[in-house]
């Protein structure tokens, strides 16, 4: 007895195996599971770096800011507008949670007290933006913007959504009554963002997700038992795959939660139909329902189980990737995909192999008739679509007795989309992660366009001795800055790319009476006071031989800041050649996440890499010809470089989210080939020359391909709706590689088997 049909002669022991994978599931599911800490994707050296310079200046004030404008006009010198800011920072400074506004001690002594005249606000404006600190790091230079760092306690997550949630409400204000209006920014109130969108979106997609889909079979299939029949595996399926997923004990990241279980939904279903359409057409023959399920996964055991594997095998590959968002997703969706294909395997038969499903469609099917007289469901019947089925198969023909001109035109088209995929540049940015049209998404442009950025880079200056010249050190770095903000205007319009340094000798020249000569200023750092200190303690620390520059950046993609920061480090690689007892560093989380480009790109090269290798073993092993493993190759990577030659066409860069959509559609694209390799094999052992086996295969299994890909493009394709970038970034490329993949598979594949078929010898 061949192993696939274990579920239908012994049913008993199929239905013990699902109901111990369920009581293991359903006790994963009650686990509690960790908060997941939110992954950092700069490399392991520059996480180690940032966190040494934090340990020793403290956070560098992008994780949560007040941003304060006047969106009615004027600016914050205004009467009305200065009071209300002052009031404003004083409600959020008695905050609990905030431990304190860094910038507290410079920025509202600058501010006028309620009841002075019209030119000492005048004169108050002035002061602030020829203040080297605050113009342009605190206060916009029209004076109607400032960026305000906070400082606050973070525990947990759930503490940090409280902590954020009661600041938000502290600095709410009124906007008609008001003359400034506050915003929460900051990389922390981003990742909440996010991930409240995430949350938000997750189950109304999914709904919608599945219902499309349902739908979708629903006209397919003409049956709602047997829609019943196709869907209901898959979705237990998933519910296994999150009960297990509970032994890692961890949340599942934004792309398990909301990707994932559509991803194994349609998988699923792609399988389950398979067998379904296998099934009608055993029972066609005349064998009663129990054969013909026995029939069914006997034909269809070994393709589905090898489909299973090559998808598994696309997940599985991103494991091997460096970042944590993407290796968790793969080794999320690689357990899922196996935990679907036993639910497939094990509840179809089950639901299939008595005549009472049957049954049950034809009593359901006369009441529904009787409801809906005229204008219900009817009766399946056999179709008559006569002109459908004769253009379909002119079009196989056409293909057959073209083979050798397909073959070479879909050739040239993969050699061409290669080399342009060679010119895709993969990006980051922020503002991906935002829902569109956001307050904090808005907030973040503005800051961009007003105050430089969010976002700070960091120039770590450390010495071994003394330190006598430092001073002199940190002005020739500065120098270096500018040099290079002047220099990389270009790539940006002519607007530079980073903010003015910040410094120790940036605070001291705002000391009066020391004629702007910051080294002057230098000794009464000895005897400053506690207040003075807590402002310079985030740019120099004497005790630890250490000082940081800080620059901010905007959020116009990393790929842009690559050459900006590839120059700094060179030139303070010649700059460490003048001072060599000195110790210069580049950090920052921008910085991470440029240097993370490169690792994106490796891990795809890599992921991608991997996948084709064990796909090809696997088809070679199966069908146990090598050419046939190479034949399976051309169609699998056609839909993979189109996809990526029409981004890299139309500009799109590489994200997070495309990375993995293009790993995971390698293994879900090869399905398609394997069923129809399958089909051919099975219509050659059965004594069909390559003309008249190619022609069936296309008829037979054309048809399953085309409804699941529809399937699986209508389940997915509601996420293109979505409020996030990310999501729509993904689903664009998965739906476009997939429905590249059906015509790979129904043309391409074809005509390689008529050019190669005498050669390859398929048992």
């Amino acid at each position: 007895m061949i192993l696939s049909e274990l579920p239908v002669r012994r049913p008993w022991l199929a239905l013990s195996v699902i109901t111990l994978i369920s009581a293991i599931a359903i006790f994963g599911a009650t686990r509690e599971r960790e908060h997941r800490d939110k992954t950092n994707p700069a490399p392991k050296s520059d996480q180690e770096l940032n966190e040494r310079i934090k340990e020793k200046f403290g956070a560098d004030g992008s994780e949560v800011l007040l941003l304060i404008d006047c969106p009615g006009g004027g600016d914050l010198f205004d009467p009305e507008a200065a009071d209300a800011f002052k009031n404003l920072l004083h409600r959020v400074r008695t905050l609990p949670e905030v431990i304190e506004i860094s910038t507290d001690g410079l920025l509202l002594p600058m501010f006028p007290d309620a009841g002075d005249t019209v030119a000492e606000h005048e004169a108050c404006r002035r002061r602030a933006l020829k203040h080297p600190v605050i113009a342009g790091n605190l206060l916009s230079l029209d004076a109607r913007t400032a960026l305000v760092p906070l400082s606050i306690r973070l525990t947990n997550r759930e503490k940090a959504v409280e902590t954020v949630s009661k600041i938000e409400k502290a600095a709410r204000l009124n906007a008609e009554n008001s003359a400034i209006r506050a915003r929460l920014i900051g990389l922390l109130p981003i990742d909440i963002a996010r991930h409240d969108a995430m949350k938000n979106e997750q189950r109304r997609f999914q709904i919608i997700g599945y219902s499309l889909a349902a739908i979708l079979a629903l006209l397919f299939f003409r049956g709602l038992i047997t829609t019943l029949v196709v869907t209901a595996p898959p979705s237990i399926g998933l519910l296994w795959t999150l009960g297990f997923l509970g032994f890692t004990g961890e949340h599942l990241n934004s792309l398990s939660m909301v990707i994932m279980p559509m991803i194994l939904a349609m998988i699923g279903f792609t399988n389950a139909a398979h067998i379904v359409f296998q099934l009608h057409r055993e029972r066609k023959t005349g064998l009663d329902p129990r054969a013909a399920t026995a029939a069914a996964l006997r034909k269809l055991g070994l393709p589905c189980l090898l489909s299973a594997l090559t998808t598994t095998a696309g997940f599985a590959s991103l494991m091997i990737a460096e970042a944590k968002m993407i290796s968790d997703f793969g080794r999320d969706c690689a357990i899922g995909t196996l935990l679907t294909f036993m639910a497939v395997m094990l509840i179809v038969p089950i639901l299939t192999r008595h005549a009472a499903t049957e049954n049950l469609e034809e009593r359901l099917m006369r009441k529904l008739r009787r409801i809906l007289p005229g204008r219900g469901i009817k009766k399946p019947v056999k179709p008559k679509g006569q002109y459908l089925i004769g253009f379909f198969q002119r079009f196989i023909n056409i293909i057959i007795t073209r083979a050798a001109t397909v073959v070479v035109i879909t050739t040239l088209l993969t050699i061409g989309c290669a080399w342009l995929t060679a010119t895709l540049k993969p990006d980051i940015f922020l503002r991906n992660q935002l829902p569109d049209n956001s307050n904090i998404s808005s907030a973040l442009a503005h800051a961009d366009a007003e105050m430089g950025g969010i976002q700070v880079v960091k120039i770590a200056v450390s010495w071994k001795q003394g330190g006598e010249n430092k001073f002199q050190v940190l002005g020739d770095i500065e120098k270096l800055v500018e040099d290079v903000r002047q220099e990389t205007k270009m790539l940006n319009s002519g607007t530079p790319l980073l903010s003015k340094p910040l410094s120790i000798r940036t605070i001291l020249a705002a000391l009066p009476g020391l004629g702007n000569n910051p080294s002057t200023g230098s000794r009464l750092l000895d005897m400053a006071t506690p207040g003075f200190v807590r402002i310079v303690r985030p740019f120099y620390r004497p005790d630890l031989k250490s000082a940081i520059i800080a620059v901010r950046v905007q959020d116009l993609g990393v790929a842009k800041y690559v050459p900006v920061y590839d120059l700094l480090e060179s030139r303070l690689e010649t700059l460490n050649e003048q001072y060599p007892d000195y110790e210069f560093d580049l950090a920052g989380g921008a910085v991470g996440r440029g240097r993370y480009l490169h690792r994106m790109v490796n891990d795809l090269a890599r992921s991608l890499a991997v996948a084709i290798v064990i796909i090809l073993i696997m088809i070679t092993v199966a069908y146990r010809s090598l050419r046939v493993g190479l034949i399976a190759m051309l169609p699998n990577l056609f839909p993979l470089l189109a996809c990526a030659a029409g981004l890299a066409l139309f500009n799109i860069p590489l994200s997070l989210e495309i990375v993995c959509a293009f790993t995971i559609c390698v293994g879900i694209a090869a399905d398609d080939s394997i069923h129809f390799l399958s089909r051919y094999q099975a219509e050659r052992i059965n004594g069909l020359n390559t003309n008249d086996a190619l022609s069936c295969s296309f008829m037979r299994v054309g048809q399953v391909l085309a409804i699941t890909t529809s399937v699986m493009l209508c389940g997915l394709g509601s996420i293109l709706f979505s409020s996030l970038p990310m999501y729509r970034s993904f689903t664009a490329v998965a739906c476009t590689t997939l429905a590249a993949a059906l015509i790979a598979d129904l043309i391409i594949l074809p005509a390689l088997l008529k050019l190669f078929s005498d050669q390859s010898k398929l048992p």
